[in-house]
């Protein structure tokens, strides 16, 4: 009985190793380059919880640079940093106000991807982790350096959902473009009583390099 059981224990042990290396055998390493045209606002909520929608959106760009690791049955996973632009403007009392943020970002990209010979789609959720390296106020044409004032959060983080296609233009180089969704998680005003959240829905165009 003993014997038994250590014949399947070595078994199953084996059947892992061979899934594991079958695995890395099909998986693809690939360095990934990508640039975004994005349009930013702010999610705001007064003191009396009610959601100003007064903001208008910015428009500005973002780009990154990532490691992918695909298997062959269509999951990946992946790390990406860049740099992102965020904001919104306001036109309030003859006012005229603009907020110009700008954040390191930090992303780990979770999905999947379904391929058609050449031709892929994919989906990934993405959270991501940003630091505030820039902020400036408009206000009349007049700039504020408002990054060491305290008047924002200089951290931000949230979910990212991105649909997109992938062409394989030969076995080292792929191109591919996806919708960018995001979704701020972290209230960036500091002062308790108000609510600010950046959001972003933008597209990406970008370059795939497989590592062989």
């Amino acid at each position: 009985m003993k014997n038994k059981k250590t014949k399947l224990f070595k078994g199953l042990i084996s059947g892992i190793l061979i899934c594991v290396v079958s695995v890395s055998a099909e998986a693809q390493s690939s360095i990934t380059i990508d640039a975004s045209q994005n349009m930013t606002n702010f999610k705001f909520t007064n003191s009396d919880g009610e959601r100003d929608e007064s903001y208008i959106p910015n428009f500005s760009g973002s780009y990154s640079l990532g490691y992918r690791y695909s298997t062959d049955f269509g999951l990946f996973g992946g790390v990406k940093i860049g740099m992102r632009n965020a904001g919104a403007s306001l036109i309030y009392d003859d006012a005229n106000y603009s907020w110009d943020l700008q954040y390191f970002d930090s992303k780990l990209d979770i999905g999947y991807m379904y391929t058609f010979d050449r031709l892929s789609a994919y989906l990934a959720v993405s959270p991501y982790f940003g630091y505030m390296l820039r902020a400036t106020q408009t206000l009349n044409h007049q700039d504020f350096d408002i990054i060491n004032s305290g008047d924002l959060e200089k951290v931000d983080y949230g979910l990212f959902i991105s649909p997109g296609v992938d062409f394989r233009i030969n076995d080292l180089i792929s191109v591919y473009s996806q919708f960018n969704y995001m979704l701020g998680l972290q209230n960036i005003e500091t002062v308790d009583s108000q609510e600010s959240k950046n959001t972003l829905i933008g597209l990406s165009l970008g370059l795939s390099f497989n590592i062989k």
